[in-house]
Order: C-alpha cells, then structure tokens, then sequence
C-alpha cells in the first residue's frame, strides 16, 4: 500500500480542502446572483470530484482487502488510481474490487442527499455530477464487472495507466 500513500495524501487534500471551502462558503450558494451561481458551481464541481475519488478508493481499497495485484501510477497527474492486472488477479478478486466502486458511488451519492443543505446550488451541482458519475459507471463498469463474472479467462488484459 505504500506506493500508493502520495495519492492518499493527495486526495486527502483535495477533500480536506474541498471540506473547509464547503464550511466557509457554501451557504453563498443559496443565495442568488453571480456570486451565488459561481460559488454553487464551484463547490459542486469539487465535490463531484471527491464523489469521484470515493469511487476510485473504493475499488482500489476493496481489492487490497481480497489481496489483488494492483499497481500504482508512476505520476500524480494519472486520472486513473490504479492499474489492475487480470492475469495475475482472481475472479473473486475482480469481483470485489469491481463492486468496490459501486459501495464508494453509493456512500458519496447517500452523503450528496442526506447529509449536504438541499437549498444551496453547489449541493445541487454535486448531486447531478454524482449522478452523471453514476450514470457513466453502469454504462461502463457494469458490463465489465458481468465479463468477469461469466468469462473472467477471456477478459483482455487493459493497462489503463499507460505510464
């Protein structure tokens, strides 16, 4: 797990810093105006972004749990957080680390209608993002994660980090 600790400290500061933004000016977003819209959009965005994040640790971190080979990027600026090998890797370990994503999804996506202001516009912002997110991940993943269920040993081996 440690070649992946300069990731989790980046993304702790992107959520950190996405948190205390939240705390500070999200209320601006309730309101009306350009400030409002800018500040809505703004926080959205982020937190859109960290709903994202959550899905890729909850692979990354769901695959750790069953032993899965996974490799690490080679730079920070790679959108993807890990590379998994399925040659290396077991049905039972793709499986897991595919539904991974779904729990990080449904955390972030129970956190956007549960526990964020429904008035302010940066709620709003993040909650369709998590959607679109949502929506974007059942069109992709879903019928990867079917693949491997039925025909793992014909899966073709992707490299997704190209580094």
């Amino acid at each position: 797990m440690q070649a992946f600790s300069r990731f989790a400290v980046r993304d702790l500061l992107i959520v950190s810093s996405t948190i205390v933004l939240w705390l500070l000016f999200g209320s601006v977003s309730a309101g009306d105006g350009l400030a409002a819209d800018f500040v809505g959009a703004a926080l959205g965005l982020a937190g859109g972004v960290c709903a994202w994040l959550a899905h890729e640790w909850g692979h990354l971190l769901s695959g750790r749990a069953v032993g899965a080979t996974m490799r690490a990027p080679t730079t920070l600026k790679q959108i993807y957080l890990f590379g998994f090998d399925n040659k290396r890797n077991t049905r039972a370990q793709f499986i897991v680390m595919a539904l991974g994503g779904f729990v990080g999804t449904a955390l972030a996506f129970s956190f956007a209608w549960y526990g964020l202001p429904p008035d302010w516009m940066a709620t709003r912002v993040m909650r369709g993002l998590i959607l679109l997110e949502a929506s974007v991940t059942v069109l992709l993943e879903v019928p990867g994660l079917l693949l491997g269920i039925l025909a793992y040993d014909r899966l073709p081996s992707v490299d997704v980090l190209n580094d």
